[in-house]
């Protein structure tokens, strides 16, 4: 038995290629070319595989020991050739039942296919940090740090799942993250309230459909997120038109929690106008040509920047609006402010928050708000 590299070293090629064993399934063959190649036998999966480790010298004997130990503990331990892509699938498979939503699920997958489609046909075990990094670097080098971070992620929770399987040694997503730039804090853009006169008459000689003007409005009325007007729903009962109230399910506010708004009169008569007008009883703001999905965020938000310039106000911006003037009027206390916004205090948490806090106060604020909203909307003097 060869034990040493001398040995191998003084290995003459023959006529015929010939093997010589090193024990433990590792061999060295010798071809009449006299080139020397690494071979180790094994059991995989209850076979017994043949597999070639590379060439010596450019495999030493130490190096080729180690190669054949390490593959030997993998077939004992049950790591798989599982391909990336089909790792994706399986984890799908076991995750996704769970998801309520189906354009969560549509996301999910596209983010994944977007930083594995380069590796889908590697094997799992053999990624390494470097491809891993590889992918988010190219995300980082577009701008999109926020879906870098979304994305890995991803990576990190399909690799815990396939190392939880035995299909990898470790996770390649580790320190990872620390090559991801920190996220600047940028402050939504917002107008002066000086100038909300001007914006609306600017606002109003737009060319763009009624319902996204009137979206804009109660934007405009309640400082509600974005998104919460976006996918409102007249069939979901979250709107009581005779009392004034909106009641936000959980599920779509932020903090998950339900939350109030009262509803001032002029506000009211858009939504019943709306309510009035509606083709269906599914979203208050449909999708142009798409009428069976709600209005796209960046539909108001396309129109306001047009009539402000760009980076000078944002929907999110009359959130900032209400809450700098109404702090400033000093007619409110801060906390009917934020919970207006529906901003949880930290000191007091989730199962503190009662969403009828300060309700007769709350409903004073929005009458408040909307009789000065209401001359820059209808340019009454």
């Amino acid at each position: 038995m060869i034990t040493k590299d001398t040995q191998i070293k003084a290995l003459k090629p023959e006529d015929k290629r010939y093997s010589k064993s090193l024990g433990d399934g590792l061999s060295i063959d010798v071809m009449p070319s006299g080139k020397k190649s690494w071979v180790l036998a094994y059991v995989k999966a209850g076979k017994r595989t043949r597999t070639k480790l590379g060439t010596y010298p450019v495999l030493s004997l130490k190096d080729a020991r180690t190669l054949a130990q390490e593959m030997q503990r993998q077939a004992i331990m049950g790591y798989n050739d599982i391909l990336v892509e089909d790792l994706v699938q399986e984890w799908l498979s076991v995750y996704s039942p769970a998801w309520t939503s189906q354009k969560y699920h549509d996301t999910v997958v596209y983010r994944l296919e977007l930083v594995t489609h380069r590796i889908a046909k590697v094997k799992a075990n053999d990624v390494n940090r470097a491809m891993i990094s590889n992918e988010i670097s190219l995300l980082i080098a577009n701008g999109t740090i926020e879906t870098a971070n979304r994305c890995l992620r991803l990576l990190n929770s399909l690799f815990d799942y396939a190392l939880a399987k035995d299909y990898v040694q470790n996770n390649p997503c580790s320190l990872v993250s620390k090559m991801i730039p920190s996220r600047k804090v940028i402050n939504m853009a917002c107008l002066p309230i000086t100038e909300m006169p001007k914006f609306w008459t600017k606002l109003n000689y737009l060319d763009m459909q009624h319902e996204t003007k009137q979206a804009i409005a109660l934007y405009n009325y309640l400082a509600c997120r974005p998104s919460e007007l976006a996918k409102a729903r007249w069939d979901s009962g979250e709107f009581d038109l005779e009392n004034g109230i909106w009641l936000l399910p959980a599920d779509r506010m932020k903090m998950r929690l339900e939350h109030m708004i009262p509803l001032a009169e002029k506000p009211l008569e858009i939504l019943r106008d709306l309510y009035t007008n509606r083709t269906n009883d599914e979203f208050v703001f449909k999708k142009k040509n798409k009428p069976w999905e709600h209005m796209p965020t960046e539909t108001p938000l396309a129109a306001i920047k047009r009539a402000a310039g760009a980076g000078k106000m944002t929907t999110h911006g009359f959130r900032s609006l209400l809450s700098t003037h109404a702090n400033a009027s000093k007619e409110f206390d801060k906390d009917v402010i934020e919970r207006h916004l529906a901003h949880v205090p930290e000191n007091k948490g989730r199962f503190a928050y009662n969403r009828a806090d300060y309700w007769d106060e709350r409903v004073r604020l929005m009458e408040w708000w909307a009789d000065i909203v209401t001359p820059w909307i209808y340019h009454q003097a």
